[in-house]
């Protein structure tokens, strides 16, 4: 798991993605919100752990490791980082956009996430759903997948690192379900508080990471076509 110290920070990156918090905050409202949070959290499990496992055996099979080929391991970092750098505009461009964001609360893609967090909120499956669709991966985790497959480990140790990654991804599901079973009185305030921080900070957070993210893939995919 030699990786790890490269990997972990990116997918622990991947986990700040404020619409996740935000449907999270909303199933903390539920009638039930520990079978909920837990079924959302079932999802982002299933769809996290499963897409880097399927990302990690693609690289190696496909020979996109720097083992493989130097040439095609460089162009693939770099395919992510300019993933990653237009992720960091759209990103500040929500940011700006954010203020006005309830004016059109009810259109696009917003407003179908609105409407399914709201049926959420009654009902576990869609809970589960929502946990697959706010946990497609990212740019950052699949990075932090190639740094894992690039590191030259057995394979147990590549898995073992991605499950590790996985949990990364889902800090920020993870901690408040284990403290609604330790302190559950103190969660729902927690996390508001920590929303209204995320409302102002959490887009221009993301660019940030986004950002550092791309560079760094770029960078790392420079170095491997020289």
């Amino acid at each position: 798991m030699s990786a790890l110290p490269q990997a972990l920070p990116l997918a622990i990156s991947a986990s700040f993605y404020p619409p996740a918090l935000l449907v999270l905050l909303l199933l903390l409202t539920g009638k039930h919100p520990r079978r909920l949070v837990l079924s959302y959290f079932t999802g982002a499990a299933l769809l996290t752990i499963s897409a880097g496992l399927i990302a990690l055996a693609l690289l190696n099979t496909a020979g996109l490791t720097t083992q493989s080929s130097s040439t095609a391991s460089g162009w693939v970092y770099i395919v992510i980082g300019l993933l990653l750098l237009v992720l960091a505009v759209w990103a500040w461009r929500r940011k700006a956009r954010d203020p006005d964001e309830s004016k059109g609360e009810g259109k696009g893609s917003g407003g179908r996430i609105a409407a399914w967090s709201r049926r959420a909120t009654t009902s576990q499956k869609w809970a589960f759903v929502l946990g697959l669709v706010m946990f497609l991966p990212s740019p950052l985790y699949l990075l932090a997948v190639k740094d894992i497959a690039d590191s030259g480990d057995s394979s147990s140790s590549n898995v073992t690192a991605v499950l590790i990654c996985a949990i990364g991804v889902m800090l920020f599901v993870e901690i408040p379900l284990v403290a609604m079973f330790i302190r559950p009185g103190g969660v729902a305030a927690g996390i508001k508080r920590f929303h209204e921080w995320l409302k102002r900070n959490g887009w221009t957070l993301a660019a940030g990471l986004a950002l550092i993210g791309g560079i760094y893939a770029i960078v790392e995919g420079i170095d491997a076509l020289t």
